[in-house]
């Protein structure tokens, strides 16, 4: 079954967990400005041992731990553009690789771009010229690694979305894209989530969510988008009560108890797709399980 065969049928779509948060629980180095890409160069196995508890959860699909694989990220740590170039073409394959070892077969994978400067400061945008040629370089990294579709996630403003989405089209992917809220109706950026939205239409994205932002947030959310598009909805909600540091902290976070019952809520509004994002767990994942499969 292709994945459109599989949003249009059957009950909502599993997502996995964080990455990120989850390396930080268990120890593992993931210090910016890499953050968890300094695992898929340094403890890949770490890495792989996630994605595949996940899938013991019973997710459907795993996201690449590319957030951060970036030649921008890696020119943050060296001055060497063959180097950083290098590096995060490397980089980008083998989490590719690490996510469909876990995978196995059934099971999709999408290939994370993030947004090219810090996720929680869409100001730092660093302009369309620079975003063409760097979103057209990771799709196509990722396209040529092998994954199922083309995930944009915490994308915090339209101009960058617009950016990505045209470096999308460009390589034949199906293509999802997330946005990051600083209310239930608007980007953290500032723009509407109604402008969002139309900015998915009329890219002909194969789904919209939002993700990365304050869980009930998100719930509330979800409900204008359902009234908003005919796409296929879905979140993965971070656990925090506010919003996390760069490096992912949360000072209090939902109870995994919490977290299940919001996103009871958002299945019963009619989202296709659901999962979590950082502060969550394996466990988090095995409720939304157990969610789905009591409907």
């Amino acid at each position: 079954m292709s994945l459109s065969e599989r949003l249009a049928v059957g009950p909502p779509l599993l997502m996995d967990g964080a990455m990120g948060t989850e390396l930080i629980r268990r120890g593992i180095e993931s210090s910016l400005p890499l953050w968890s890409a300094v695992a898929v160069e340094e403890n890949p196995a770490a890495v792989r041992e996630i994605h595949r508890e996940y899938v013991a959860a019973g997710t459907e699909l795993i996201i690449t731990d590319t957030f951060r694989t970036t030649p921008r990220t890696f020119l943050k740590i060296t001055a060497d553009e063959d180097e950083a170039q290098e590096r995060a073409r490397e980089a980008t394959g083998r989490a590719v690789k690490l996510a469909r070892a876990a995978a196995g077969s059934g099971i999709f994978v999408a290939g994370s771009i993030a947004p090219l400067e810090d996720c929680y400061s869409p100001q730092l945008y660093p302009g369309d010229e620079s975003a063409d040629g760097e979103f057209a370089q990771m799709a196509s990294w990722l396209s040529d690694a092998g994954v199922d579709l083309i995930l944009l996630e915490t994308m915090g403003r339209l101009d960058e979305s617009r950016e990505a989405l045209k470096a999308c089209r460009r390589i034949a992917q199906p293509c999802w894209i997330s946005y990051i809220l600083s209310d239930e109706q608007h980007l953290l950026g500032g723009e509407t989530l109604v402008d969002a939205a139309a900015l998915a239409e009329e890219s002909e994205v194969a789904a919209i969510l939002v993700n990365c932002s304050n869980l009930e947030l998100s719930v509330h959310a979800v409900t204008h988008l359902l009234a908003l598009t005919s796409l296929p909805v879905g979140l993965y909600p971070n656990l925090g009560k506010s919003m996390p540091t760069p490096e992912g902290h949360m000072e209090e976070v939902y109870t995994v108890a919490e977290f299940a019952e919001q996103m009871r809520r958002a299945l019963h509004l009619g989202v296709r797709m659901v999962g979590s994002c950082c502060g969550s767990t394996p466990e988090h994942t095995e409720k939304l399980r157990a969610a789905i499969d009591a409907l």
